[in-house]
């Protein structure tokens, strides 16, 4: 059972593709706020709350799912995150991320899973079941989140370096 196309469907697919559109900012590298890095999970966890929060019939094994993917998202993501190289400026909260490409195909596969479930209230049949749609999203916000946090915690304990040049400021 599907719920006929609504507000939060549409809600759904815009917070994916800003959660795509931050996690591409800093795929390509650069320096950023050291607070931007948190952007994509929380719009990531958002994401997948909402799905979650729209499987019809909710039983103990789709919310263990739910749960399993996050974890699982989330030890992946935490690793990839600690073993990401960055640079950071203490005095003015600057990280500089590295090039990839993990978080564009993390966040673009949160776009499609908020795509898949918004046909499936468009056709008012499951395209996929809504649970596993669900765990793909709490899949891909346990990877972003917890990626975040370990770029987050290597920023905070690597030594500073200076990214913000205040002759070339004025």
């Amino acid at each position: 059972m599907t719920a006929p196309v609504s507000l939060s469907n549409f809600l759904t697919v815009a917070a994916a593709i800003v959660c795509l559109w931050t996690i591409g900012s800093q795929s390509s590298g650069g320096v950023v706020k050291l607070w931007r890095l948190a952007v994509p999970p929380c719009l990531a966890a958002v994401v997948a709350l909402v799905l979650l929060a729209g499987i019809f019939n909710a039983t103990v094994a789709h919310d263990v799912e739910w749960a399993v993917a996050a974890v699982l998202g989330g030890v992946i993501g935490r690793t990839r995150g600690w073993l990401m190289t960055v640079a950071s400026d203490q005095r003015w909260g600057l990280v500089r991320v590295p090039r990839t490409v993990d978080g564009l195909i993390v966040g673009f596969g949160l776009v499609v899973l908020a795509m898949i479930d918004f046909a499936s209230a468009l056709l008012e049949d499951a395209v996929v079941d809504a649970q596993h749609v669900a765990a793909g999203a709490a899949f891909c916000a346990g990877y972003l989140g917890l990626r975040a946090l370990g770029m987050t915690m290597r920023a905070v304990r690597t030594p500073h370096v200076e990214l913000y040049d205040t002759e070339s400021a004025r």
